[in-house]
């Protein structure tokens, strides 16, 4: 069983996107067709995590500008009784 490097597996991988057939460029590299399955769903799962992450982050913003905008309002309405007392 032959080992591929990074940069084999992405090409080849590049090559399944464009055609569309995985059987084609199993048989062009002479890989086993459930290999580059394998290779396949390790990928999707990388972009799947990769994809949480950055939703996770943009929800932790979106906390933490709406406590912001939060803590703006109250310190207007604060300022602005205060201001209209005098």
């Amino acid at each position: 069983m032959r080992n591929y490097n990074l940069t084999e597996k992405e090409q080849i991988i590049k090559e399944v996107k464009e055609t569309g057939n995985i059987t084609i460029v199993a048989k062009k590299h002479k890989i086993p067709v459930t290999t580059i399955h394998g290779w396949l769903k390790k990928e999707k799962k990388i972009e799947t995590k990769e994809c949480s992450k950055s939703v996770k982050s943009r929800e932790k913003q979106l906390a933490n500008k709406d406590l912001e905008i939060k803590i703006l309002k109250d310190l207007l309405k604060k300022t602005n009784q205060a201001w209209l007392k005098d």
